[in-house]
């Protein structure tokens, strides 16, 4: 995104705070060291959060949420569930998109084949978590009827569930292989939830369809689950089939097994979506927007963090390169 946003004529540096001192300054994750930092070097800037983290946001704030509320102007959200959640706390909420680069991914023409690859990509947790036990019954099921391969991309393959009966291959998430890897698919496996019982909770209903929209840019269609940001994105039968019973997901992905030209018509009309919603170029203008819009706005009072706080929060290793990792996964 910085160098797509230099592109339109911004002044923009990524993990530097050496220049001179911002007008906005843009956290990922709500990091009080890293607000800190940033206090010190702009203390005038408008600063914001993107994707504030852990849910701990819909229950009761705990005294780092109040910290961070008392020392920023916004939040960044990537969707209108987010948004919904975020609301209450009197501090503007924009929301952005999780982006794809559109270009060099070519439409995957579907054909009838004797071996098809279904996969799943992304979070080990939504996999290990969700596919069982609907999806991972419904496949296992179908692994009897078709001859199938699943495909696991994913980090931690060791301590993956295994689908007795189902032939499958574990391979772990790497950047340099993960387009070739996703562009071999042909059916995705996206699921978000167990059973319906599960959207009570905050963390499944803020999810967005960032791994159906991964494989629709290849033109590739996914089974999936219905949460709230799916459904307002996705048709079901149009850009992708939803399922929640094992008896859904078997039907879903045999329907999908068996004719290839329902996979290629949610192929296109799902590719047709995505560049015209989800491209980078959408989403830079988008931002720009959101820059446009906030520099407009004043700029709330900082509390400051203390030392004695900031000194604890010090004694506390942060896996910042873990929490990377699991935001591209």
């Amino acid at each position: 995104m910085s160098q797509m946003l230099s592109k339109k004529g911004l002044n923009v540096s990524l993990n530097v705070f050496d220049k001179p001192k911002y007008d906005i300054i843009v956290i990922l994750w709500p990091v009080l060291e890293l607000l800190q930092t940033a206090l010190e070097h702009s203390p005038k800037a408008h600063i914001g959060v993107l994707n504030p983290g852990e849910l701990s946001w819909a229950n009761k704030l705990n005294k780092e949420h109040k910290i961070l509320l008392n020392n920023i102007d916004f939040f960044l959200v990537t969707g209108f569930m987010w948004r919904d959640l975020l609301l209450r706390y009197n501090k503007r909420v924009y929301q952005v998109i999780d982006y794809e680069y559109a270009e060099n991914k070519e439409l995957k023409k579907h054909k009838k084949t004797d071996n098809l690859i279904i996969g799943y990509h992304g979070n080990r947790l939504h996999y290990a978590q969700d596919f069982f036990p609907n999806g991972a019954q419904a496949l296992k099921r179908l692994s009897n009827k078709y001859n199938i391969t699943l495909k696991i991309l994913t980090n931690n393959i060791d301590n993956q569930p295994r689908i007795k009966g189902v032939n499958t291959d574990f391979i772990e998430w790497e950047l340099d292989s993960y387009e070739s890897h996703l562009s071999s698919f042909d059916i995705g496996i996206c699921p978000y939830f167990s059973t319906m019982n599960q959207l009570t909770d905050p963390f499944v209903y803020i999810r967005n369809p960032n791994r159906i929209n991964s494989l629709l840019f290849y033109g590739i269609p996914s089974v999936a689950s219905p949460i709230p940001q799916n459904c307002q994105v996705l048709k079901d039968q149009e850009t992708v089939l939803f399922a929640v019973s094992e008896d859904g997901w078997y039907h879903a992905i045999e329907d999908l097994i068996t004719q290839p030209d329902l996979r290629n018509k949610i192929g296109r009309a799902g590719k047709k979506m995505v560049e015209e919603k989800f491209s980078s170029k959408v989403a830079t203008s988008k931002f720009i927007e959101m820059l446009n819009d906030e520099i407009e706005k004043p700029v709330s009072e900082k509390m400051g963090i203390s030392e004695s706080f900031i000194k604890k929060l010090n004694k506390q290793p942060y896996n910042f390169l873990g929490r990377i990792k699991g935001i591209i996964n």
